[in-house]
């Protein structure tokens, strides 16, 4: 039992290091490599222990405010203390400040992964995940090679356009009641290569930070099962309805971020010269208020719905819409006129069909 109880706490050791890494600060990290390079372990200055122990008072106190303050001063001197992390995460989840108090318990976990508290501390984490709201425009990303993802409230808008095309119609409220995540940018050529050991792109010059393309909706359902099982989460494609309201971004827009579709789009009449279009870096154009980029153009971007050829009896919820027979796509693309990158505008194809416009951008449950 000694034996595999201490399998057990390097195997929790392993996993809360690389949980938690990607998500510390390059200055804390430094921190936390100078700690454990150093032997002997540096001995608490005794000015910060004074921070410390009028921070525990006035907990008991339950001014709250003035021990965040003291034991932020303590840190100060000594940023390598984890246990005045771990009592600052505690200070923080009693001021329901949850996004902070999961930040300093991953702190505390980085420097004492073997702390007797370890567990406790990862437990708090898991309960305050629960319970913190997305901050909109915030990002994370689960491992070093995984693609970047936005955080996106919850909320209503109106989907569609009375003014476009007919399966653009008729304009509806959609509300959006749970927060999801959803890519910063399109899947990267480099991300996919990482994870599948190949590169289906046809533009394979245009480098790794160019969009994946030459997928077919059935490609990327193998993508993210081997995504979900490296990373333990639940990615997916974004519902169409998710995905229109991540562009619109509460904006009334022509396209995704902008009225003028050059700002924030490649598409057929800026990606190249009339014989060489082609895909270009993600990120280089402005991103809408979500801070999501290339929505509108570069690649047409595979969502979970089937195809209608109308809103009418579309779920309000935002929910997958399913029963077609075919894929829906949003966004527009390098080589497509720019209304077909309009937020509002929609394509189809079947689920085993390949072309090099069409990629994709990844959503996930939060948290």
């Amino acid at each position: 039992m000694t034996i595999i109880s201490r399998w057990l706490a390097v195997v929790f050791v392993l996993v809360t290091l690389q949980a938690f890494a990607d998500d510390a600060t390059d200055a804390f990290q430094q921190v936390v490599n100078q700690y454990r390079a150093s032997n002997p372990k540096p001995v608490m200055p005794e000015v910060a222990r004074k921070y410390k122990v009028q921070a525990e008072f006035s907990v008991q106190e339950k001014r709250f405010d003035q021990a965040i303050e003291l034991y932020g001063q303590s840190l100060e001197i000594a940023p390598w203390l984890a246990e005045c992390h771990y009592a600052l995460a505690l200070v923080f989840a009693e001021k329901k400040q949850y996004r902070n108090a999961i930040r300093e318990m991953k702190r505390d976990l980085l420097l004492a992964p073997e702390a007797p508290e370890a567990r406790a501390a990862q437990d708090k984490i898991y309960q305050w995940e629960s319970v913190v709201e997305p901050e909109a425009g915030k990002t994370f990303k689960d491992c070093t090679d995984c693609p970047e993802m936005v955080e996106i409230p919850a909320g209503s808008f109106a989907m569609g356009s009375n003014r476009g095309e007919e399966d653009e119609k008729p304009l509806h409220n959609v509300t959006i009641s749970q927060p999801f995540a959803i890519g910063r940018t399109e899947v990267t050529q480099a991300q996919w290569q990482l994870l599948m050991n190949t590169n289906p792109s046809y533009f394979v010059d245009c480098g790794d930070n160019c969009p994946v393309e030459q997928v077919s909706w059935n490609d990327v359902q193998d993508f993210i099962k081997k995504l979900n099982a490296k990373t333990g989460k639940q990615y997916r494609l974004p519902s169409e309805a998710e995905w229109e309201y991540a562009c619109r971004a509460g904006k009334e827009q022509e396209y995704c971020g902008s009225d003028i579709a050059d700002k924030v789009s490649w598409n057929g009449y800026n990606s190249g010269s009339f014989f060489f279009k082609k895909t270009h870096p993600v990120a280089k154009k402005d991103a809408n208020s979500f801070g999501l980029f290339d929505m509108s153009g570069n690649v047409w971007e595979w969502v979970a719905d089937d195809y209608h050829d109308s809103y009418n009896g579309a779920p309000a919820d935002g929910s997958v819409w399913l029963n077609g027979s075919m894929h829906v796509l949003r966004g527009g693309s390098w080589g497509y006129d720019q209304p077909f990158s309009r937020a509002a505008a929609r394509s189809k194809f079947g689920g085993n069909y390949r072309y090099y416009s069409y990629g994709f951008r990844l959503a996930r449950k939060l948290p």
